[in-house]
C-alpha cells in the first residue's frame, strides 16, 4: 500500500487543514504529521481507495481511519483532535 501522492492529498485539502489546526501536531511533509516528535497520522492510497493511519491513544501502532464521505473525514479529525489532547495532558 503506497502513501498518498502530492495529486490525492489535493482532494484531501480541506481534511488537511484541520488537522493543521490542532495544538501540538504538525506537518513535517505534505500529508504526514507528527506530535511530540513521533509519527501522529498519515495517508494511504489502496487502489484509489484513502485510508488515514492514526497513532493509536496508546502510543504503539496505529488505527486506520477509511476517508471516502465527509463523516468520515469528520472521525478522523475529531480523533485526532482527542487523542493529540491527551498528549497534552501526559
Amino acid at each position: 500500500m503506497a502513501r498518498a501522492d502530492s495529486d490525492v492529498l489535493k482532494t484531501l485539502l480541506p481534511l488537511l487543514r484541520q488537522l493543521r489546526e490542532i495544538k501540538g501536531v504538525k506537518e513535517m511533509q505534505p500529508g504526514v504529521f507528527q506530535a511530540r516528535r513521533e509519527a501522529f497520522v498519515h495517508f494511504h492510497d489502496d487502489g484509489g481507495v484513502l485510508f488515514a493511519d492514526l497513532k493509536k491513544a496508546g502510543g504503539s501502532g496505529f488505527d486506520r481511519f477509511p476517508l471516502a464521505t465527509a463523516a468520515e473525514q469528520r472521525k478522523l479529525v475529531d480523533e485526532a483532535k482527542l487523542r493529540a489532547r491527551r498528549l497534552d495532558d501526559d
